[in-house]
């Protein structure tokens, strides 16, 4: 897997078509991303990221920058980040402050990072995760479909060993919420580890109109 064809394959994957979202998912998913907007960050592009796993890296960012010979805090200045540690913080965030925080900033693309991650906790009842997951993603397709490039970047399975990928029924496994990002994503670049080092999948064209969590 020569390195520049998955940052080419994830470069495809900042700019989806009016009106879709993108997504990387997988081992790795975070950095490679991060690492991937250095160039638009230094040709003067503004970026809005919404952390909901914890995942924000500056130095992958401005390592990044430096190794195409530019300014690495220059390249992380372009960038605004908002963090959520809970599924009701990413809901505010997603549906409150990112629209506006698009069009105070100029902003021309969204970042969202481990979205997911924020619908795990067992405190919250399933349904009312259902329903934040939904809120989020119609506000997120809103945002798409003004013109903003919203790309979803995270994990594409719960943690291994967690009880979130345990054989829960059906309508408790809240491994749905990641599953479902991944089927409608479009394009969606897919990192696989592997024994030897990590195999990528990069579809386009093929987003599934899946069900969402939650029975809808």
């Amino acid at each position: 897997m020569p390195p520049a064809d998955i940052e080419r394959a994830s470069s495809i994957c900042l700019s989806p078509p009016p009106g879709k979202m993108a997504g990387i998912f997988g081992d790795g998913a975070c950095g490679l991303a991060l690492r991937t907007l250095a160039r638009p960050l230094l040709r003067g592009e503004t970026v809005v990221a919404v952390d909901g796993g914890n995942r924000f890296d500056p130095y992958e960012i401005g390592n990044a920058a430096r190794a195409l010979g530019g300014d690495g805090k220059d390249a992380l200045s372009r960038i605004r980040v908002s963090r959520a540690f809970t599924c009701h913080q990413m809901e505010a965030l997603l549906v409150r402050k990112l629209p506006s925080a698009l069009a105070r900033y100029d902003a021309g693309l969204a970042l969202i990072l481990g979205l997911p991650d924020t619908f795990t906790d067992a405190d919250v009842p399933y349904a009312e995760a259902c329903r934040l997951f939904r809120s989020c993603l119609s506000s997120l397709r809103r945002i798409a479909s003004k013109g903003a490039r919203v790309v979803l970047v995270g994990r594409a399975e719960p943690p291994r060993g967690s009880r979130h990928s345990s054989p829960a029924p059906a309508a408790e496994n809240r491994a749905g919420f990641f599953r479902h990002l991944v089927r409608t994503a479009d394009p969606v670049l897919l990192l696989n580890p592997e024994e030897n080092g990590r195999s990528w999948e990069l579809r386009r064209g093929n987003a599934s109109p899946a069900r969402l969590p939650g029975g809808r």
